[in-house]
């Protein structure tokens, strides 16, 4: 059996140097002057976060250049009655665009048709394929304000001079995205001009978007008090819980928050959550509003414990945070939200909020009363305006999201009134919005993750004639950043093979790392951008820990909270040989590894960047000369080495690219390259990087003026990684000639080719590039997907991860696998694929330089594996892999089956198929698990849930009611559900308070369309709950338990291992006679833990050969590698199980404004 293993392997070698000429482009390296260099990640990091950092300065200086002409535009702005009543403006929503139908204009804005712009609109590359105008902007005005208000009207009078600085701003940086001034009447101008989407109901208004509110509020800490007295029943309620939604929806992960629910006593709304602040994230936020819409009212209400219970909680936080200490302060608020107060509480405010003679007050007010039939509303008034806050009376539905925002003007006004400063707010990662306008786009694509960068914009002309000074919000500015944008700026290639980087922000949430999943079953995940980096980096705090079978994945251990700490904090260093569980290829094959750390903070942002290089090989790389000269003077045309069409760069990286892309389409990225490589021949030719350095950019701290005036690109600039491109030049010289034209060197080399049919050989460089050959010729197959189209990933390939850290353990040797079982199929035929990887040697040292490989037919492997396990050297002296009694199999290093009599088996786990054997090689040690945990999981759930939409989707039920009943019924049931899916639109944000009607005085107030008012609102909100049964998403933590196979044992022992029956039967109890009475015995059989079985590791490959005695019974044992279920004993849910999470350091803003002198002491009432 022994001889078996050694033939194969032997055989499976003598075919992969046949196959891939491996030591042929190994001399190549030397041959054209390869060398191997130390890689200093120190430096690495520093050129990387030059890098990004010129790309922050150019986006910081673009909302700049915007606020500086805002705030000059409205200031110098007159408003004139005769002018405006003529004014007409591109609409997203209604402006008729060439070639397109028109517009679905309501009726009651069909008299101001003419207002609206014709647009014509084109698809543009660099948006995304979305049909877009980039000469102009234009504007997006909500449904709930009426854009002939005056207000409104010169908003969108004087920020069309806007289209200046938009334009100047693409023209200077054409990698700009989207960009956008919000203005506080809620009107949006955006460039370049599109069409809204006018398929989906337009609930979208720019105030309640969190680039707008964490602009205007910085972070905040809030506690709202939740009325759950008797009284607030019905109706009441339902107000009550639309509020806290609304509420709830302007937060976002910079807030801390908690909800009290107060009556007789006070208590948590979650009861997990007692005593403590969580995080705003939209899994918290979802959690929060599911316990509200189960509150039962009962009781009086103790609105004065309530207060000290909020304020205690506070000043806990201000304690732990050192407020005191800082220059800027904390946002800190209590939100009460009630339908009336029984008593004065005074006393209360007096003892824990009124410090220093009642001039220091460090938690805001806010009060909602809710309810038409209210009393003592002076004492609820006072409440707020006493503390600094403002107070609500909401009455009705649509009064919610009005009242709400308000106090989003209320936190903002000392930063407003300080007026000098427009510090940047950077936000966590969302969706792309536009990503619904692409005419291409693909179901099954990620989403487009963006950051968004605002700042300020003020009203000067507000405090021109007024002695008491006025804080009036003009807007806020911004821009997009794709996140993808970011990931190229890090130069992936620098990093190499199981090398990457990523982005962590203050609050220790992921922004960008490669194991950042947002998507899974084609859904978004609620907390897409609120994953903190100890839920995906799967550090040990030493390779023993993985023994510990109770591990949720959520333990922490020191070295983890040091290394995110140390990014949260903004901190430049490094922790080096790290012990990790590297997993690839999703989560299904992992081997323990030791990772160097390299981070700094990305200047003037709230972010951190991080580095990842492996300690073993992943400290050297290959460095070449100026590859592009050496072959123009030796008059090598570079084009030469990319001929045919059997290759492919690495997609997602850049090469050279034009900066307008526009007018620069190319079918393929090798369109592109090939394209660029032509153009390197030019007499004017010249390196440019995207952002080049500029002297302003040295040593700014973010305060200084913007650049406004930066030089504009002409239409055909362009960018190139010059290195890169050099390294390109080099793998394609160093591979070329290998993959020209494929010819048999002999008849041993044609007999053993065509013994496995192995049709298709490859390589794949460090710098990107795929090549592939075809022995036989190409192949047509119906899919018209080759090779390179499965595989065009290079570095970030399952195989070439694989032959990397398979070169470690044994140099010499090729990794084989076959897809998993769950994968779909590349071709009909099941194909293997072997690979291998390179490092060229120079100076004593070695740097992985590319993979090589080659794939051939399963079927044959199979027929060929079983002609050889049954040849023996004597007649019937032993069973062989044909006979009955054996079962033969060949598993791969990470327990996947490769070869078996089954071909069900192939690519399934191993612990399925013979669970047993594998629990015992175990046991020997010859195979070691290591759990790896997603906590990033997404799980079905069957729950049945109260919908007060339901009759809405079934209306005849409703018809037994009256005709009259029915049409309210339909309206308020209409608003019920798009409300609490979209948020509540509010028909104004601002009152007659907000705007000096002064200003206006001499004009007629137009009149906005009124809606439908409906009585009946209480007795509906007071009828039973139907009850329907859905599936829903939750997320959830999982644990895979992978496989390894310890090599070692094998290469530095015997190579084989044979597992017989057990040598003593007393262990079992029994006593017989011979070895035959132990084979022939029923009760022993029955109680072998596994059968005897033989293991042999296949010499130069990851492979173990198994042949199993199949004539004795054992244990049924199913050992599986899919990923489970984590169960928790917590009943609450998985937010309860991440609380731990808020208790881990974070930097809080410090460029935010809590108080200024000016603020004026009048009562916002």
């Amino acid at each position: 059996m022994e001889k078996w293993g050694d033939n194969f392997g032997e055989e499976l070698w003598d075919l992969a140097q046949t196959m891939t000429k491996a030591s042929e482009i190994t001399a190549k390296y030397k041959a054209y002057n390869a060398r191997v260099e130390h890689k200093d990640g120190e430096s690495l990091i520093t050129s990387i976060v030059e890098n990004v950092g010129r790309m922050f300065i150019r986006k910081m200086d673009a909302i700049k250049c915007i606020i500086s002409l805002a705030e000059e535009l409205s200031e110098q702005f007159e408003f004139n009655e005769t002018i405006a009543d003529n004014f007409t403006y591109y609409s997203s929503k209604y402006s008729n665009i060439d070639n397109r139908p028109e517009p679905d204009i309501p009726s009651t804005l069909l008299e101001n048709i003419w207002m609206y712009r014709n647009m014509s609109l084109n698809p543009d590359t660099h948006f995304f394929n979305i049909s877009v105008n980039t000469s102009y902007s234009s504007v997006h005005v909500p449904q709930n304000v009426y854009d002939r208000y005056p207000w409104v009207l010169e908003a969108l009078q004087w920020s069309e001079a806007l289209d200046d600085v938009f334009v100047q701003n693409y023209n200077s940086d054409p990698a700009l995205s989207w960009q956008y001034f919000g203005s506080s009447t809620g009107m949006l101008r955006h460039y370049p001009a599109l069409e809204w989407d006018r398929e989906q109901v337009d609930t979208f208004d720019c105030r309640k978007r969190s680039w707008y509110i964490e602009t205007a509020t910085c972070s905040k800490d809030i506690v709202i008090l939740l009325d759950n007295s008797g009284s607030m029943t019905g109706y009441r309620n339902y107000i009550a819980q639309l509020t806290v939604k609304s509420v709830l929806d302007t937060f976002s992960n910079n807030d801390f928050i908690n909800i009290y629910k107060y009556s007789n006593d006070v208590d948590p709304l979650v009861p997990c959550f007692s005593d403590i602040l969580v995080q705003a994230t939209p899994e918290n936020i979802r959690f929060l509003n599911e316990y509200v819409k189960e509150l039962q009212p009962e009781g009086y209400a103790n609105v004065g414990k309530a207060f000290v219970k909020a304020f205690e909680l506070l000043q806990n936080y201000r304690e732990i945070r050192r407020c005191n200490e800082s220059i800027s302060g904390c946002n800190q608020a209590i939100m009460l939200i009630t339908d009336g107060v029984p008593s004065n509480i005074t006393e209360v405010f007096e003892q824990y909020n009124w410090f220093e003679n009642g001039t220091k007050i460090p938690v805001r007010v806010f009060t909602y009363l809710l309810g038409r039939e209210v009393t003592k509303v002076r004492e609820i008034q006072w409440m707020a305006c006493l503390n600094r806050g403002h107070y609500s009376h909401i009455q009705s539905l649509d009064e919610v999201q009005e009242e709400v925002l308000k106090y989003v003007t209320v936190i903002a006004t000392p930063l407003v009134l300080q007026g000098v400063e427009h510090p940047p707010t950077w936000t966590h990662a969302f969706t792309d919005t536009a990503e619904n306008l692409e005419s291409e786009a693909d179901d099954d694509e990620p989403p487009r993750l963006m950051i968004a960068v605002g700042a300020p914009a003020f009203d000067r002309k507000a405090n021109h004639y007024n002695e008491t000074r006025t804080a009036r919000l003009l807007g806020v500015a911004g821009t997009d950043i794709p996140v993808e944008d970011l990931d190229e700026l890090t130069l992936p290639y620098k990093l190499g093979v199981n090398g990457y980087s990523f982005i962590v922000s203050n609050n220790g949430y992921v922004l960008m790392h490669p194991d950042l999943r947002p998507v899974s079953h084609g859904r978004l995940k609620e907390n897409y951008n609120s994953i903190d980096l100890t839920e995906i980096e799967q550090i040990l705090s030493d390779i023993a820990d993985i023994a510990d079978d109770s591990l949720t994945g959520r333990e922490m251990n020191k070295v983890m909270e040091d290394l995110r700490e140390q990014l949260v904090f903004s901190k430049v260093g490094k922790m080096l040989k790290v012990p990790v569980r590297f997993h690839y290829d999703k989560m299904r094959r992992v081997s323990l590894e030791y990772q160097d750390y390299y981070f700094a903070p990305l200047e003037n942002t709230p972010f951190s960047l991080g580095l990842v290089l492996p300690h073993d090989y992943g400290n050297t790389w290959i460095k070449v000369g100026d590859e592009i000269k050496r072959n123009q003077h030796m008059g090598t045309n570079i084009s030469e080495f990319f001929v045919g069409e059997n290759w492919k760069v690495h997609p997602e990286w850049v090469y050279c690219k034009y900066h307008y892309l526009e007018g620069h389409e190319f079918k393929t990225p090798e369109d592109e390259l090939q394209h660029f490589l032509v153009r390197l021949y030019e007499p004017n030719w010249k390196w440019s990087q995207q952002y080049e350095p500029e002297p302003e950019d040295i040593q700014r701290d973010g305060d200084e003026e913007p650049n406004c005036g930066r030089k504009t690109l002409d239409d055909d600039a362009y960018y190139c990684n010059k290195e890169l491109v050099q390294l390109l030049v080099f793998d394609a010289k160093v591979t070329n000639n290998s993959y020209r034209s494929w010819e048999f060197q002999n008849d041993r080399e044609r007999k053993i080719i065509e013994m496995y049919n192995a049709t298709l050989r490859f390589v794949a460089t460090m710098s990107g590039l795929t090549r592939w050959q075809f022995i036989f010729g190409e192949v047509e197959v119906e899919s018209d997907n080759e090779f390179g189209d499965y595989h065009k990933m290079s570095i970030d390939e399952t195989w070439y991860k694989s032959a990397i850290l398979q070169h470690k353990v044994d140099p010499k040797s090729f990794v084989y696998s076959v897809p998993h079982a769950s994968d779909e199929p590349e071709d009909v035929e099941l194909k293997v694929t072997a690979s291998m990887g390179i490092f060229p040697r120079d100076g004593g040292l070695e740097a992985p330089g590319c993979v090589t490989g080659f794939q051939f037919s399963h079927e044959l492997m199979q027929q060929r594996f079983m002609e050889i396990t049954s040849k023996t050297t004597c007649d019937g002296c032993i069973e062989t892999c044909h006979s009955e009694t054996r079962d033969c199999y060949v598993i791969d290093n990470n327990g996947y089956v490769v070869l078996s009599e089954s071909s069900n088996d192939t690519g399934r786990f191993f612990g399925e198929v013979e669970g047993a054997i594998l629990k015992s090689m175990v046991e020997k040690e010859l195979f070691a698990i290591i759990p790896v945990f997603d906590l990033q999981g997404l799980c079905l759930e069957e729950r049945v849930m109260p919908n007060d939409a339901f009759s809405l989707m079934h209306p005849l039920k409703v018809l037994l009611l009256g005709i009259n009943w029915l049409i309210a019924e339909f309206f308020i049931t209409l608003s019920k559900f798009d409300f609490w899916v979209h948020g509540i639109p509010s028909p104004e944000y601002y009152d007659a308070e907000d705007y000096d009607e002064s200003d206006y005085s001499d004009l007629t107030r137009p009149k906005k369309p009124k809606k439908i008012v409906v009585n009946e609102e209480e007795e509906y909100f007071n009828r039973p709950k139907e009850i329907r049964t859905e599936t829903v998403y939750n997320a959830c933590d999982k644990k895979s338990e992978l496989y390894v196979m310890q090599q070692d044992k094998f290469i530095k022992g015997d190579g084989f291992i044979y597992e017989s029956l057990p040598s003593n039967p007393a262990e079992y109890g029994f006593h017989p006679s011979s070895v035959k009475d132990l084979r022939n015995d029923q009760n022993i059989r029955s109680r072998l833990l596994h059968r005897p079985y033989f293991a042999k590791r296949i010499p130069r490959s990851n492979l173990l050969m198994i042949i199993v005695e199949n004539e004795y019974p054992s244990d049924h044992v199913v050992l599986s590698a899919a990923p489970q279920d984590i169960n928790y004993n917590v009943s609450e849910g998985l937010p309860c199980v991440k609380t731990r999470l808020n208790f881990l350091p974070r930097r809080r803003l410090e460029e935010c404004y809590t108080e200024h002198p000016d603020v004026s002491t009048e009562c916002r009432a």
